[in-house]
């Protein structure tokens, strides 16, 4: 085999690999997606737990929820960012506690 097409074949082996790990990537997220969860029994350490996109999307249904609990209409960033942290902090301390009774303490 010439030199050129082992060059060649070379590079698009390794233009493969990125693809390779964004799929297997995507397929990890898919099965996370699938799990279902009861917000009244998931603990600070479950949602600690999750990766990235996981802990992100709990984290906006909870304040969703909460502001549908409380028939709050308005969104105002500043003060769901303030109680985000207090969620994360007190899930840090608290790994055991029900993430429900940490959003509902956060949120007053």
């Amino acid at each position: 085999m010439s030199t050129k097409k082992i060059v060649l074949a070379v590079t698009m082996a390794l233009s493969l690999l990125p693809i390779g790990s964004a799929v297997a990537a995507e397929e990890a997220a898919a099965k996370t997606m699938d799990a279902t969860y009861k917000i009244d029994e998931m603990t600070c350490r479950e949602m600690l737990k999750m990766g990235g996109d996981a802990r992100d999307f709990t984290l906006v249904f909870m304040h969703g929820f909460m502001s549908g609990k409380k028939s709050e209409l308005l969104f105002d960033p500043v003060p769901l960012t303030e109680a985000t942290d207090k969620v994360i902090d007190g899930c840090i301390d608290n790994p055991n506690h029900k993430l429900l009774m940490v959003f509902e303490k956060a949120r007053g």
